[in-house]
């Protein structure tokens, strides 16, 4: 099952964060970070947090949020039970508020996917 991409950014880092603490509320935030840190592949938060603060606002690194990864490090660090399919649909229900793509790049991503019309030269 494919796994949700997102813009690598503070604020889509923090509304991730606050959706697990919503539905995880015994998980430790520390924990949380470093769960969240190990689903883009980093190997702690520590190793993590300086490239999200030194790519600021205007960076369009796009990274997957690997539910499988979080879910190993939580059980690393002593959460067991956690569903990996439950925490799945979650991750994909999670509105994030920094989007993908800027307008201007979003235009020239739909004009790229647009079909040829069949009468074009």
């Amino acid at each position: 099952m494919l796994n949700p991409s997102v813009r690598f950014s503070p604020s889509n880092v923090a509304t991730l964060k606050k959706a697990l603490r919503g539905h995880y509320p015994y998980i430790k935030s520390s924990h949380l970070d470093e769960a969240i840190a190990a689903s883009f592949g980093f190997k702690s938060y520590a190793a993590m947090r300086p490239v999200l603060y030194q790519l600021g606002a205007s960076a369009r690194l796009v990274v997957v949020v690997d539910r499988l990864l979080l879910v190993l490090r939580l059980e690393q660090l002593g959460y067991g039970g956690v569903a990996p399919e439950s925490l799945r649909r979650l991750v994909w229900s999670v509105e994030f508020p920094d989007d993908q793509y800027d307008d201007d790049v979003g235009q020239m991503i739909r004009m790229r996917r647009r079909p040829t019309a069949a009468n074009a030269d």
